[in-house]
């Protein structure tokens, strides 16, 4: 019998991309998603891509009929070719959600280019239409992997991505190319993107050419990112299936990302006289919205030897390790579901922070949290996205490339 706590959770996670996206047959920016409840006019081009992967979730759930799923994620894909600003192919960040147009000065992503193709490899493997097909070769075909490539410390590194104005998001010195992909992030689904395209030759120099460091914290030893927030684990396997998956020097990122939780709960035990939120079961340092705005926090190890946090948990946080740490996320999912006010119309709420007299709790939805709680209770249940995206031939051609295989 499947857990109703779970099933709940995918199905109002699916209904929030259903009424927050939007749909108006009218509009330019049909099928974008917004970013977040309380910024209805900014849509998240990562989070189209969570969207769209919903209608799969959806189809195969018997939320919504195959014919409105199809006619959605047509026409979305429609609007990634014909309307949405890009820049040699990625998307910008943030768009005007009724135009596609870039909002504001924000940068053209690699990482949320990346997000939005995983729900397009998605809609493309799972309906296998010629339509759908032929809109996704677009987007995927257009996109100049190479422009981003560059040397550092004499190793083959892609910039992370482009801002052409002076004053623009993430811009410190002068416009163009910002930052770069030099260390394990978030980023591993892009290698594999890479190595199913055009530019696969590079790919596995690429792969080869970030930083990882390794460190532990108590018993639990892994590969982190900078700043260990738990979200940099997660969102790749939101689509890429690598339980059992090696790649040619025996590293498996699944059982990384499981050491990585471990390490989160461990962390927040250990400090949970300090930062009162945080215990056994509400756990993770991670991205969200916080009683003073977005923030990201981050466990240990770190490259600052410090914890990083305001003492905040995101529910997301715990959810999204589901695959991880199954008993674990199941029992936080149950303690967080006794918190008065946490549960809203859409599931949990984005955050909560318990450190000061009056408790806080978020009154909104950003986007991409709810689509990681909907794509991984969705790999727990019945793999209906894994079973798709896997088999898209640029993603298995991309593993191929890689030297990533199964054990």
């Amino acid at each position: 019998m499947k857990n109703l706590d779970l099933v709940e959770i995918q199905k109002t996670a699916f209904d929030y991309f259903m009424n927050y996206t939007n749909f108006n047959p009218e509009s330019k920016g049909y099928g974008l998603t917004v970013d977040a409840t309380h910024k209805p006019e900014k849509a998240s081009i990562a989070a189209t891509g969570f969207m769209l992967s919903s209608l799969v979730i959806g189809i195969e759930n018997h939320y919504i009929s195959y014919e409105q799923a199809y006619h959605k994620a047509l026409m979305t894909l429609n609007t990634l070719v014909s309307h949405v600003d890009h820049q040699f192919g990625f998307f910008a960040h943030f768009l005007d959600i009724e135009t596609g147009q870039r909002y504001h000065k924000c940068e053209y992503s690699t990482i949320d280019t990346a997000l939005c193709l995983c729900g397009v490899l998605t809609v493309d493997a799972y309906f296998k239409d010629q339509k759908i097909t032929q809109l996704a070769k677009i987007i995927i075909e257009r996109i100049d992997w190479e422009v981003l490539f560059h040397q550092y410390l004499n190793r083959p590194i892609l910039y992370m991505s482009y801002n052409p104005d002076k004053g623009g998001d993430y811009v410190e010195k002068k416009p163009g190319f910002i930052h770069q992909w030099d260390m394990f992030a978030e980023q591993l689904m892009m290698y594999v993107m890479i190595g199913g395209s055009q530019y696969s030759h590079h790919a596995k120099a690429l792969y080869d050419g970030f930083e990882r460091d390794r460190g532990q914290f108590q018993d639990f030893e892994y590969i982190y990112s900078p700043g260990n927030a738990l979200f940099v684990y997660q969102f790749p396997m939101a689509w890429l299936d690598l339980k059992d998956v090696v790649d040619q020097d025996g590293m498996n990122w699944f059982e990384n990302a499981r050491q990585a939780t471990l390490a989160h709960q461990a962390c927040s035990i250990f400090y949970q006289d300090q930062l009162r939120t945080h215990n056994q079961y509400f756990f993770g340092f991670t991205a969200s919205d916080t009683p003073k705005g977005y923030r990201v926090f981050g466990g240990l190890p770190n490259r600052t030897n410090k914890i990083n946090s305001d003492g905040t948990v995101a529910p997301y946080g715990c959810i999204g390790s589901l695959i991880f740490t199954p008993e674990i996320s199941i029992a936080s999912i149950k303690e967080m579901r006794k918190i008065k006010g946490l549960w809203g119309p859409y599931g949990f709420y984005d955050a909560f922070n318990f450190e000061h007299e009056q408790p806080w709790i978020s009154n909104h939805y950003i986007s991409i949290d709810k689509g990681l709680e909907m794509l991984m209770v969705n790999a727990f249940l019945s793999q209906d996205v894994y079973k798709a995206f896997m088999s898209h031939q640029v993603i298995k051609t991309g593993m191929e490339v890689l030297g990533w295989k199964r054990k």
